[in-house]
């Protein structure tokens, strides 16, 4: 049996690098910070996601939604450890959606499994949306 790795970055720098993806609209940076096979979980399906250009797609479309409303950012805020033991953390936190000055203009709280890949940087095993919609009520989902 191999030896778990070791991280090499917080939980809190490792949000702050999944969010500026999001932000810059980073796919490739997206795509490669989910482990294969990972698991996006919600209240209507859960579904495997076993190759990045899955993530890919997703993140495509999304970048479209976002930026129509007005979201020009995101922030990581309130990032709760619910356990964490060697190579993988659970938690929740709230992803804050600003706009182009930097204001919010939504909140979207989600629930995370990270797993420390071997080269100890972290990585997205299960994602799970804990709000049904975005705050202006759509019938698009939030982030996975």
């Amino acid at each position: 049996m191999e030896p778990v790795p070791t991280a090499t970055e917080s939980i809190e720098d490792f949000f702050a690098r999944y969010t500026g993806y999001l932000t810059a609209g980073d796919i490739e940076g997206l795509a490669a910070i989910y482990h294969y096979p990972s698991l996006a979980v919600t209240a209507m399906a859960c579904l495997a996601i076993t190759d990045p250009q899955q993530s890919r797609d997703f993140f495509s479309q999304g970048q479209h939604f976002y930026r129509s409303r007005g979201i020009q950012g995101v922030h990581a805020r309130d990032i709760v450890t619910d356990a964490e033991v060697p190579g993988i953390w659970v938690g929740r936190l709230v992803l804050e959606n600003l706009d182009e000055r930097g204001a919010a203009v939504s909140l979207e709280r989600n629930a995370y499994q990270v797993v420390t890949a071997a080269d100890g940087t972290r990585r997205i095993a299960v994602s799970t949306p804990l709000d049904a919609y975005n705050s202006d009520q759509s019938s698009e989902p939030t982030t996975v």
